[in-house]
C-alpha cells in the first residue's frame, strides 16, 4: 500500500513538471543534462532521461514506463531544516568527487521565508554521501538569519546557537553563524584548519549534515552547463577541504 502510494505521488510530480515545463522544454533540459554529464564523466540519477529528446510529445512522456517513477534526490535529507518540504523533479546527477559519491540536483520548497515574495524557494543542493557526522549548519549572517533566530527564542525553541571565537576566528564569528545540538562535537569535527577555510572560501550557500550526508544547498536553480560548473566547482572545495 505504501509503495503505491509513493508511486502515484511520483507520477503527478511527473505530471505537474511536464505541465509547467511543457514536453518541449522538458525534452530540451534532459538533452541539456544527458549530454553534459556524458562529456564530463558523470552519472544520470534516471537514466531513462536519455531516451527523452526535444522533440517528444507530451504523449510520449506519459506513456514511457520508465518515467512513471525515479530517483529523488532529496531522499534522506528532509529532516534537515529548510528541505522539510523540499520536491525534486528527474534532473539530477551523481559524480565521485574524492571517492565520494555526490548528487546534484534541484528543489523547490514552499516558503515560510520572511524575504520570498513567491510561493516557492528554488535551491541547488548537493548531497555527499558521509557516515557519522555531527549534526550541524552553518551559513551567512543576513537579516533574515538574525529574525529566525529571535523568532526561535521567542517561541521557545532550544538554544542551537554554537560561538566560535572571535579572536582566533574574528572573520568567520563577524560574518557566519553556526547551529548545532552538540557543540563539543561540532568544533571537535570543525577544526582550525576547516573553519580558516570557511572564513577564506566565501561560499554564498549553507552546509548542513545529518548523520549519513553533508550537504550543500545555494538559492536559485541549475538550468545551463555553466550553472553546472560553478556550483560542483565549490561543492568539490568543500569536499575537499571537510571530509
Amino acid at each position: 500500500m505504501y509503495i503505491a502510494i509513493v508511486v502515484l505521488i511520483l507520477i503527478a510530480w511527473f505530471l505537474i513538471k511536464l505541465l509547467v515545463f511543457g514536453p518541449r522544454q522538458f525534452g530540451k533540459k534532459a538533452n541539456l543534462l544527458t549530454e553534459y554529464a556524458a562529456r564530463k564523466g558523470y552519472r544520470l540519477a534516471n537514466p531513462s532521461l536519455a531516451q527523452i529528446s526535444g522533440n517528444s510529445s507530451a504523449r510520449d512522456l506519459l506513456t514511457n514506463p520508465s518515467l512513471r517513477s525515479y530517483v529523488k534526490g532529496s531522499e534522506g535529507i528532509t529532516d534537515i531544516e529548510g528541505l522539510e518540504r523540499a520536491t525534486d523533479d528527474p534532473f539530477a546527477l551523481t559524480c565521485s568527487i574524492r571517492s565520494k559519491e555526490a548528487m546534484i540536483f534541484n528543489v523547490s520548497v514552499s516558503s515560510q521565508r520572511a524575504d520570498s515574495t513567491g510561493s516557492a524557494i528554488h535551491y541547488k543542493v548537493a548531497k555527499i554521501a558521509h557516515d557519522g557526522l555531527p549534526r550541524f549548519s552553518l551559513g551567512k549572517r543576513s537579516v533574515v538569519s538574525t529574525v529566525l533566530n529571535v523568532v526561535d527564542k521567542m517561541v521557545g525553541k532550544p538554544e542551537k546557537i554554537i560561538d566560535v571565537d572571535p579572536r582566533n576566528f574574528p572573520e568567520f564569528a563577524k560574518h557566519d553563524w553556526l547551529k548545532g545540538s552538540d557543540s563539543a562535537a561540532v568544533l571537535s569535527f570543525l577544526s582550525p584548519e576547516k573553519i580558516h577555510f570557511l572564513e577564506n572560501a566565501n561560499l554564498a550557500g549553507v552546509i548542513a549534515t545529518n548523520s549519513h550526508y553533508l550537504v550543500y544547498l545555494e538559492d536559485g536553480s541549475l538550468t545551463s552547463e555553466n550553472d553546472y560548473d560553478t556550483f560542483i566547482a565549490n561543492v568539490e572545495k568543500l569536499v575537499t577541504n571537510l571530509l
